[in-house]
């Protein structure tokens, strides 16, 4: 049987640094920690969690709570959270809220109750309850159990999160249309008591505002995160006789539910109506004309959650930390015609 001496001579470091990085207990190296990682992997050791946790009074469990497990984007999040997590010892159970903050709540209370050691919530609080909402969390992080959010900050310091700055990118959209001579630009808004999306719209309005072009009531339409949503509101819009020469969705389902009404009512994209999405799943390079959208990096996103919260974990005196990923945009043909695009057909 392999055992943590075994680990610790194959990567040239001490026991102690080889603990170190299981248990997260204190910082290594990211040279060293590397070293042990391909260690344990190349020698296929297997940390003893029960022993673990009788010493540590630990799980080795983490917690995670999502919106709904089974929308796309989330799928890379899962599969970054379930690599760090498995590097660094740690097993996982995994909620869904279903987009329900009562089930949210009596799920941080099943998870505090089963004793794990971290949270991971990506919170779909109602936003005249987010403050009440965040001292709850607070406190389940000061009593021990460490949470970390995704997507949201509550606009708060007292608590982690790992995010990416949703206004300036939805922004950086809204731009790029104005750059290619948009000006009458259709929004379609996802629930906006959830806090990105409400940022979303909000940096559509200030790059309008930042241009000199007037706020037009008329041009933004409420969606959820489902196709048929984004189809139904540019099809309510046509039939009102709005004009528009754009569509922004502040997700990509929306989106290409919007191409499929426009190609339906004989519009060109890109070239009568220019379309733009967000999030980068991997259907908006499948469809014709292929997406422009912003690139979230969600998996990083899920590595980055799981890491910070280890570190809380083993530094419980530690200050919340949040972390800001950088995204990019990613322009196809809906916006700009004859760009070539490649299947992505990894998501499959």
């Amino acid at each position: 049987m392999v055992t943590m001496n075994d680990v610790s001579r194959h990567a040239g470091v001490s026991v102690a640094t080889v603990s170190n990085v299981i248990t997260g207990k204190r910082t290594v190296s990211e040279d060293k920690r590397r070293r042990v990682i391909d260690s344990i992997d190349a020698l296929g050791y297997q940390v003893n969690l029960v022993a673990r946790g009788l010493k540590t009074q630990r799980t080795s469990i983490i917690g995670l709570i999502l919106p709904d497990i089974t929308k796309l984007f989330f799928q890379n999040v899962i599969a970054g959270i379930i690599d760090a997590a498995s590097q660094s010892g740690y097993r996982l159970n995994i909620l869904s809220s279903d987009y329900n903050f009562e089930n949210e709540r009596s799920l941080i209370d099943l998870l505090k109750s089963s004793r794990v050691d971290g949270i991971i919530l990506d919170s779909c609080v109602p936003e005249d309850q987010t403050a009440q909402w965040l001292q709850a969390l607070v406190a389940v992080d000061r009593s021990g159990t460490p949470v970390v959010l995704l997507e949201s900050t509550f606009l708060s310091s007292e608590i982690s999160s790992v995010t990416v700055d949703n206004a300036c990118y939805s922004g950086m959209i809204t731009q790029h249309l104005l750059d290619i001579g948009r000006r009458r630009i259709l929004y379609l808004a996802g629930p906006l008591q959830l806090e990105h999306e409400g940022a979303r719209l909000t940096g559509y309005k200030d790059c309008l505002k930042r241009n000199g072009i007037p706020h037009d009531a008329d041009l933004e339409k409420m969606c959820s995160f489902m196709s048929e949503s984004g189809y139904l509101a540019v099809v309510e819009a046509l039939k009102d006789g709005i004009r528009f020469d754009a569509v922004q969705a502040s997700n990509d389902q929306a989106a290409i539910g919007a191409l499929k009404a426009l190609q339906e009512y004989g519009l060109r994209v890109p070239l009568d109506v220019a379309v733009t999405g967000f999030d980068n799943l991997f259907p908006s390079t499948l469809v014709t004309p292929a997406l422009t959208t912003i690139s979230i990096p969600n998996y990083d996103m899920g590595v980055q959650a799981v890491n910070a919260l280890v570190g809380l974990i083993g530094h419980p005196e530690a200050r919340p930390v949040q972390l800001k990923l950088d995204a990019s945009m990613v322009i196809r043909a809906s916006t700009s015609p004859n760009t070539q695009t490649d299947w992505n057909l990894n998501g499959w």
